[in-house]
């Protein structure tokens, strides 16, 4: 999607659940801010367009629903600026669901229509090589409760009949594996151009992209899974075991369907699911980053949800939106890592913000806002794991699209 300037959050809150809540103007302002609960709330109550409907229903992971409303949306005028956002939105869509040929025939569309968009041309490359590879499919899966490490996120599994621990990582839009593990795989890596985004904002280059053609997860079993490979020679691998450097992605989580984690050392997935209500739920998706609805000192705002994210991240839209809080703050500098490496931006101390959401009020105390730069551009916050493991258990359930705390 186009890079726009960030609307402040207040406004948007205002005009979705204000007087003009099924104005035009307030689906726009949600939809160009990638604010994806006052977009489904403003469509909620209104004769939404296509697009903002095709829209929600992305973001609530419903692909059938979604495929329908914005290929009519492409269908009633191709070559205009919704068409381009209807491919974009697809691609998105198809790509975290490991549905990476039909993602690849919408990035092409988009590209067709608008040559120069920077962000489908920096899909490309990927999409192209994982369009050449067999299509991915879910084999079997059966509902698994495994015994973990305690405290650990890394999860058992067979790739091509080799045991392997990789970590899940809801921030991950695709697995990943170091260049060490491919090689005892035995597996060829086919190079790919350009960068893939990470956390601390420098990205990663390098890339390559292999296949694991057979791989079990418990009562999971999978075929011709994709895998990225890059260089696992500095962080966060330096540490990391022998088997264990790898990361499992959001498209094999979507295929576990709901999924549960306890610090105690268990892991379950394929539990039932709950009712889906596109209207009442706490997760969607942007692009392809599950984001949850957490309610700051009253206010609403789209959290990223990210496990594999040692801390939870404040970025400068929480400050932006916030101001009052801020007044509290000390300045400092705090470092933001990713896999392509370490930042320092400036930010400021707090002694303690509450967070509620999945159903508790969590705290951090103390908390680091960033106030330039941050993890994401457009999200006020990223939720890790210092959060997450307050909660007796957590469940993603990615068919109701709700996270749970206990």
């Amino acid at each position: 999607m186009r890079l726009i300037p960030l609307i402040a959050l207040q406004v948007i809150l205002v005009m979705v659940h204000g007087l003009q809540a099924q104005s035009p103007e307030a689906l726009k302002a949600a939809y160009d801010a990638k604010h994806v609960f006052a977009l489904r709330d403003a469509v909620a109550h209104s004769s939404a367009p296509r697009l903002y409907k095709g829209a929600v229903d992305a973001s609530a992971n419903r692909v059938q629903t979604a495929t329908k409303e914005l290929q009519a949306v492409i269908q009633h005028d191709p070559h205009s600026d919704e068409a381009y956002e209807a491919h974009d939105l697809l691609g998105n869509l198809y790509f975290r669901n490991g549905m990476y040929r039909e993602g690849y025939g919408e990035i092409v569309a988009a590209l067709r229509e608008s040559p120069n968009a920077s962000d489908a041309k920096s899909m490309l490359s990927i999409f192209t090589a994982l369009n050449e590879l067999p299509k991915m499919s879910v084999v079997e899966m059966k509902p698994t409760s495994m015994a973990i490490e305690p405290g650990s996120l890394s999860l058992p599994f067979q790739a091509n009949g080799k045991d392997l621990k990789f970590f899940f990582d809801t921030g991950a839009a695709i697995s990943i594996m170091g260049e060490s593990e491919a090689k005892e795989l035995g597996i060829l890596a086919k190079p790919v151009e350009g960068k893939m985004n990470d956390s601390s904002g420098r990205g990663v280059s390098g890339l390559r992209v292999a296949l694991v053609s057979d791989l079990r997860i418990g009562g999971l079993h999978l075929r011709n899974v994709p895998f990225l490979v890059i260089a696992d020679s500095g962080e966060p691998w330096t540490h990391a075991p022998k088997n264990e450097r790898g990361i499992i992605g959001l498209p094999l989580l979507i295929a576990m369907r709901t999924f549960r984690w306890t610090p105690e050392g268990r892991f379950e997935f394929g539990l039932p699911a709950g009712k889906p209500d596109i209207n009442t739920c706490n997760m969607l998706f942007h692009n392809s980053s599950p984001v949850v609805d957490v309610l700051v000192e009253g206010m609403h705002l789209d959290f990223t949800l990210d496990t594999g994210a040692v801390d939870t991240d404040l970025n400068p839209p929480f400050a932006k939106a916030l101001p009052d809080l801020m007044k509290s703050g000390q300045p400092e500098e705090r470092a933001l890592e990713g896999l392509g490496g370490k930042v320092v931006n400036a930010s400021l101390l707090l002694p303690s913000v509450t967070f509620a959401f999945g159903g508790k009020s969590l705290a951090l105390s103390p908390a680091h806002v960033f106030t330039e730069h941050g993890n994401g551009a457009w999200a006020p916050g990223n939720l890790g794991m210092d959060l997450l493991r307050q909660a007796r258990a957590f469940t993603v359930d990615f068919e109701a699209m709700t996270l749970r705390l206990e």
